[in-house]
């Protein structure tokens, strides 16, 4: 580096240092890595969202309106119950699951069939076990350490609803889907328990540690990865696929004619 330096007397260490380390987390792009200097942000994996968020659709009872995640739903044509909402909330008042597990009741009081989650646009929040409601403790995902260790999570048995929420279950997902969202998805994927619908979602399944220098400035650099326990498959920028793609104008309608076939096949 010093030697660049006196090579490019007009350049400054600094700046040279911003280009290098820039060029090698660009060189293995990674949505958690990223450098922070005195100048800018250097995101190694940028990311341009395309997707809508959840379109809820006009026909049907309403579950009640959105709460503070945006939590609502609807009870469609059918019995099909379409719950969405915004983001995986928890702080001292709110807790997402406990308010998500309100929902389900309601639906399934009223005759739910079906569970259509509507996660577009969700780019996550707070780490939450809800897939276990529709889970039998199965093994979720496998946690990849880049120092060589890890571990396998799976469902949490106790969290596993009564058998008449154990409904056909349909996600719709793009690329405005992330962390929580992504994991729910793919804990349901892995284990055959829903059919995705829609488009790849963000591909942000992992942890970082930052790492801060003399100089006030940060490196980032990501130090674990998520993959499927069942197939393995490696979703950290990868992302969750569908099952079935759909674009944002069909992925609804999509999965509505999915879970019609499977209630009446059941």
């Amino acid at each position: 580096m010093s030697q660049l330096a006196a090579s490019n007397p007009n350049v400054s260490a600094s700046r040279i240092a911003d280009a290098a380390i820039g060029g090698m987390i660009d060189a293995s792009p990674d949505c958690h890595t990223y450098y922070v200097s005195s100048s800018s942000v250097h995101q190694s994996r940028p990311f341009t969202p395309r997707g809508s968020s959840a379109l809820i659709p006009v026909q049907g009872t309403s579950l009640g309106a959105a709460d503070e995640a945006g939590l609502t739903g609807k009870i469609l044509p059918g019995g099909i119950a379409y719950i969405t909402f915004r983001e995986w909330t928890v702080n001292a008042n709110y807790k997402i699951v406990e308010h998500l597990r309100a929902l389900l009741d309601k639906a399934v009081a009223q005759g739910a069939k079906a569970w259509l989650f509507d996660l577009r646009g969700n780019l996550g929040g707070a780490a939450t076990d809800a897939h276990s409601m529709f889970l039998n403790g199965e093994p979720t995902f496998t946690l990849l350490l880049k120092n060589g260790g890890g571990g396998t999570a799976s469902g949490n048995k106790d969290l596993r609803l009564p058998s008449a929420y154990q409904l056909p279950m349909a996600v719709v997902l793009n690329d405005r889907s992330a962390s929580d969202t992504e994991i729910f998805a793919l804990a349901l994927k892995e284990n055959k328990r829903a059919t995705i619908v829609g488009q790849t979602t963000l591909g942000c399944l992992g942890g970082a540690s930052p790492n801060h220098f003399s100089d006030g400035n940060e490196l980032a650099v990501v130090v674990q990865e998520l993959a499927g326990a069942q197939t393995r498959a490696k979703y950290n920028n990868a992302g969750v696929p569908p099952d079935v793609q759909a674009d944002d104008a069909t992925a609804v309608a999509k999965a509505i004619e999915i879970l019609q076939q499977k209630i009446a096949g059941s």
